[in-house]
């Protein structure tokens, strides 16, 4: 049985079949020029011009990114602020060109760096050991963790907020980065770092953080070295005595030192901090004293030190002056059979403070590699 209403539909068809053409091809066109019209308006939108900046990160491309980012604002606002913070730095008539000219390199060494992905188990934890290491000014995955933690907020009229964080694991901290993107006659582009200030404000505080941390890690590591040569042999009295030769010039100041082994190692040579005052409590002189005698476990050191003086110099005045002369000890250096040194170790310049005028730092701020480049 043939069903009527096909012959009718195929007869309808053929004899609109012009005006059907033209409806759909201008259904096509509207659906296209709208399509056309919201890509066109996708172009113009931050958003596409973040989408362009993300993919010049990967990998990095100086020469996308340079359409994309208004470097020489952005270094100048960087520079204006490293300047306040870090007056110290490229100091100069020319200290603002010359951190520009600083950052603008130092990003693109950074940019145009591989950086390694590490493999489990090699990123280093243990803060004592993070003291330990070289300081560098940009964290290994830098990059990473820039695309990582990168976000965009539209605000009002034509900018939008680009913002991501750093965490720098040799100065425990994380640092947040804040861009500003404006829309001008070149489009979008990112043009302002807008927590130029506070980030290396937060940056200093950071590194005075590292020197203090690594100054107490220093004297840990003397007072725990200290402790065991106190333990190892410890000292039982230092006594002094002078007296001038029958020259009548020569002055000799003797150092008399009694300690006990009461460890079970042999020690092989020892080196101790003499001071010797005066009965006021003034000090006269101090001297580092070494002996290479081996004292073996539950035997006495009983050594005496000669130490000559001019007596017509104005020390040799005080010390014959001063009469009864006490002696305070403190070991320096022991040396073990076993080849172990034990050593109190100078505290080094560049944790003092910086002897510099206006340099109200450590000294170890401005001798940093980051600031000497």
């Amino acid at each position: 049985m043939k069903l009527p209403l096909f012959p009718f539909l195929r007869a309808l068809v053929r004899k609109h079949v012009r005006a059907l053409a033209v409806a759909l091809l201008a259904a096509a066109l509207a659906v296209g020029g709208w399509y056309g019209w919201r890509y066109y308006q996708y172009r113009q939108s931050p958003d596409f011009a973040y989408a362009r900046f993300q993919e010049a990160l990967r990998p990095p491309s100086p020469e996308k990114l340079a359409l994309l980012v208004d470097f020489n604002t952005l270094s100048g606002e960087l520079a204006q602020a490293l300047a306040r913070t870090f007056p110290f730095f490229k100091k100069g008539p020319d200290q603002i060109h010359d951190l520009k000219i600083t950052i603008q390199a130092g990003l693109l060494k950074k940019l145009l760096s591989k950086e390694e992905p590490k493999a489990n188990g090699e990123v280093e934890t243990d803060p004592q050991k993070l003291l330990q290491q070289p300081f560098s000014l940009f964290p290994a995955d830098f990059l990473h963790q820039f695309l990582s933690g990168l976000g965009m907020q539209r605000t009002q009229g034509d900018t939008a907020l680009i913002s991501t964080s750093i965490r720098h694991p040799l100065l425990n901290r994380t640092f947040p980065v804040i861009l500003r993107m404006e829309n001008g006659s070149e489009g979008w582009v990112i043009r302002n770092l807008l927590n130029a200030d506070d980030l290396v404000r937060q940056f200093r505080e950071a590194l005075l953080a590292r020197i203090a941390a690594r100054r107490d890690l220093f004297r840990s590591k003397n007072d725990n070295t200290r402790r065991r040569m106190d333990a190892t042999l410890p000292l039982q009295s230092c006594s002094a005595s002078a007296g001038l030769l029958s020259d009548g010039k020569t002055l000799l100041l003797v150092a008399h030192v009694l300690a006990r082994n009461t460890s079970a190692v042999t020690i092989k040579n020892i080196n101790l901090e003499a001071l010797f005052t005066g009965p006021d409590g003034k000090m006269l002189l101090q001297r580092f004293l070494n002996a290479a005698v081996p004292v073996a476990p539950g035997e006495d050191l009983d050594w005496r030190w000669t130490i000559e003086l001019d007596g017509q110099s104005p020390l040799g005045q005080s010390v014959l002056a001063a009469k009864e002369i006490s002696c305070a000890a403190k070991w320096k250096t022991m040396t073990l059979n076993s080849g172990e040194v034990l050593h109190i170790a100078d505290i080094p310049t560049a944790m003092k403070e910086c002897d510099k005028s206006g340099h109200k730092h450590p000294a170890a701020l401005c001798l940093m590699p980051i600031f000497r480049r």
